[in-house]
C-alpha cells in the first residue's frame, strides 16, 4: 500500500470547516477516493449527516465524544485511522478536527509506529471566522495554536465584515503565523486544484514518481512534543533546545 497524504482542517466552532469539506467533495467529482474523518466533541455528529446528504462518493469515519488530540481518545484514534486506511484504501485522508481541539501534536501522532508507513501530514488548513475572530481570540488560546500550525489560512465570512476589520484580522493572523498562505473566502468556496498542490495532477495522488517522489514516500522523520503547565526556567529551556538543535530540522513553540 502506498503512503498517502493526510490533510488537517482546523478552525473554531462555526468557522466553516464542514462547508469547506462540502466544496471539496462536490468539486472532486470522483477523481480521487477521499477518506473523511470527522471529530466532534458531542455524542452525535450532525456534520456527518450533512456531508452524506450531498450524495457524493467518499468514505467517512466518525469519532465523537471528545478530541482525537486528547489523551482520552488518542489511542483509539490511532487504531481507528490505521484500520480505516487499510480497509478503504483512499487516495487521501482529510481530518476535520473538532472546533475545540488543540492540534499541536498532529505531527507526533502521524509519526507513531502504527501510522507512519500509511499516512503523512501533507497540509494543514485553518478556517478563520473573520466576523467573530476579534472577540474569540483573547479568550481561546487554542485558536492561536490552530493558526500557528497551518500551511494555508482561509479568512472566511469576508462578506460579513468591513475592510477595516478584515485587514485587522489578517494582520493578527500573519503575526501569529507569518509563513502561512492567507486566502480570503466567502462560504469557504475553494478551488480544489488550487489547494491540492502536492499531488493534484491528472495522474492522481498515488503517482508518486510523477510528483517527484520515489515509491518509498517521504523520508522518515521523528517528532517530539514537550508540554508543561509549570513555570519554565529560561536557562533550562535553552539547555533543552541546545540538546536537540543539531539533530533537528525545525524547532518551534510557545512559551
Amino acid at each position: 500500500m502506498d503512503i498517502i497524504p493526510f490533510y488537517l482542517v482546523t478552525g473554531f466552532l462555526g468557522s466553516g470547516k464542514t462547508t469547506f469539506l462540502k466544496h471539496i467533495i462536490e468539486q472532486n467529482n470522483g477523481r480521487y477516493k477521499i477518506g473523511i474523518i470527522q471529530n466532534e466533541f458531542a455524542p452525535v455528529n450532525l456534520d456527518g449527516i450533512e456531508l452524506r446528504d450531498l450524495k457524493k462518493p467518499f468514505k467517512i469515519l466518525e469519532i465523537n465524544n471528545g478530541s482525537v488530540f486528547c489523551v482520552c481518545l488518542l489511542g483509539d484514534f490511532v487504531v481507528s485511522l490505521k484500520s480505516f486506511v487499510e480497509q478503504e484504501n483512499p487516495d487521501l485522508v482529510i481530518l476535520e478536527s473538532s472546533g475545540l481541539s488543540d492540534p499541536i501534536a498532529i505531527s507526533e501522532i502521524l509519526q507513531s509506529e502504527k501510522l507512519k508507513k500509511l499516512v503523512y501530514l501533507s497540509t494543514s488548513w485553518c478556517i478563520v471566522d473573520t466576523l467573530n475572530y476579534p472577540k474569540m481570540l483573547p479568550v481561546l488560546p487554542r485558536i492561536k495554536h490552530q493558526i500557528a500550525i497551518a500551511d494555508s489560512i482561509f479568512l472566511n465570512k469576508t462578506d460579513l465584515v468591513d475592510l477595516k476589520q478584515l485587514e485587522s484580522v489578517r494582520k493578527s493572523v500573519e503575526e501569529i503565523n507569518p509563513l502561512a498562505k492567507v486566502i480570503e473566502s466567502e462560504y469557504c468556496k475553494v478551488d480544489t486544484d488550487r489547494i491540492f498542490t502536492k499531488y493534484g495532477t491528472e495522474n492522481g495522488f498515488k503517482n508518486k514518481r510523477s510528483a517527484g517522489l520515489n515509491s518509498a514516500g517521504p523520508p522518515t522523520l521523528n517528532a517530539r512534543v514537550f508540554k508543561t503547565g509549570r513555570t519554565i526556567n529560561l536557562v533550562n529551556l535553552r539547555q533543552l533546545i541546545n540538546r536537540y538543535i543539531d539533530q533537528t530540522i525545525r524547532i518551534k513553540g510557545f512559551v
